[in-house]
């Protein structure tokens, strides 16, 4: 798997697909995008965690890992300011 098709597939998962905004659409490379700076934030971190040199499944994984601990720490940041 390349990193834009990782960032192709996790840009699907965006609502609004504003993570395309961050990459260059036919070779991964991070841009400039505007305005989402969450969808900018999956863009850097799936971009900072890919090996191109994995098979897809562990590139998979790894992505999942990643976005699973960006996922804990909002949680975390939720969870104090609702206290």
């Amino acid at each position: 798997m390349k990193l834009v098709e990782l960032l192709k597939k996790a840009n699907e998962g965006y609502e609004d697909g504003a993570v395309a905004e961050y990459f260059n659409q036919e070779t991964g490379e991070l841009v400039e995008g505007k305005g989402d700076t969450l969808a900018q934030f999956v863009a850097i971190e799936l971009s900072e965690t890919f090996d191109p040199d994995a098979d897809d499944d562990t590139q998979i994984q790894t992505a999942i890992e990643a976005m699973d601990m960006a996922k804990r720490d909002i949680e975390g940041v939720l969870a104090a300011l609702s206290n």
